[in-house]
C-alpha cells in the first residue's frame, strides 16, 4: 500500500453510510420521486442518497464499516468514501467518488447506450482521473449490458474503479441491484433497508472525525 498522503481537501466529519441516507430520505420529503431522479434542482439530493446506498453495498459486500461523505469544499470529486486503514493506526484509507446517473430525462429516455456514453470523448471514461471511484445510478426499468461496460474498462486498461446500482424493487423494501465491474462483472442485490438496521444495531460509530488519511491501495 502506498504511503503518500491523502491530498483532495475535504470535511473531517464523516458519516455511516445508512445515516446519510436517511438524511438523503428527509430532504426528499414532499418532492415527486421522479423529480428527483432527473430534475438538475435536486442533484445534491440525489447524489447523497446514491453516495449512501454505495457505502451501504460496500459494507454488505465487503463485511467492512464504511462511511461516506459529500464534497462541501470543492467542485470535484463529488463525494468520498472511507474505511479504516488495516495497516497503519489512526489513518483511514480515502476514496474520491464520482456520481453520475444513467436514465429518463425530462425528454425520455437515454438515446445512447451506457457503454457509448461513458465512452465518449468527454464521458467519464476519458475523464476520470486514476484512483478513483465512478458510481452509476442507473434508472428504474432500464436494460444495461453490464459485461460490456467491464469490457470496455478493461480494453481501456482503467485505472480507476468503476460500480453500478439500480433499484430492481422498493415494495416492502428497497431491492438494488450492485455491480462491481472489475476485475471481473460481479452482481449483487442489496435490501438497503435491512443493511440500514444492520448498521444501526452494530456497533459502529453514526459519526466520525477523521482527517489523516491516503488514497486506498491500487
Amino acid at each position: 500500500m502506498s504511503s503518500k498522503k491523502f491530498t483532495i481537501q475535504h470535511d473531517k466529519i464523516w458519516k455511516r453510510p445508512d445515516i446519510a441516507y436517511f438524511d438523503s430520505r428527509d430532504q426528499a420529503k414532499n418532492i415527486d420521486p421522479d423529480q428527483i431522479e432527473w430534475n438538475g434542482k435536486y442533484k445534491r439530493i440525489r447524489e447523497l442518497r446514491d453516495l449512501a446506498i454505495f457505502g451501504m453495498a460496500l459494507y454488505d459486500l465487503y463485511g467492512t464499516p464504511f462511511f461516506v461523505q459529500m464534497n462541501n469544499v470543492e467542485d470535484s470529486p463529488d463525494a468520498f468514501i472511507m474505511k479504516e486503514s488495516p495497516t497503519e493506526n489512526l489513518t483511514s484509507d480515502i476514496g474520491p467518488v464520482e456520481l453520475t446517473f444513467y436514465g429518463r430525462s425530462k425528454l425520455g429516455l437515454p438515446d445512447r447506450s451506457l457503454v457509448d456514453k461513458l465512452s465518449d470523448p468527454n464521458g467519464k471514461f476519458n475523464k476520470l482521473p486514476d484512483g478513483y471511484c465512478l458510481v452509476i445510478h442507473i434508472g428504474k426499468g432500464l436494460n444495461v449490458d453490464h459485461e460490456a461496460v467491464a469490457q470496455r474498462l478493461k480494453s481501456i486498461g482503467a485505472k480507476f474503479q468503476v460500480f453500478s446500482f439500480q433499484e430492481i424493487s422498493n415494495y416492502p423494501d428497497t431491492i438494488a441491484r450492485f455491480v462491481v465491474y472489475s476485475p471481473t462483472c460481479q452482481y449483487k442485490d442489496i435490501n438497503v433497508v435491512e443493511i440500514g438496521e444492520k448498521f444501526k444495531n452494530s456497533n459502529i460509530l453514526g459519526e466520525v472525525t477523521q482527517v489523516k488519511g491516503r488514497p486506498p491501495a491500487k
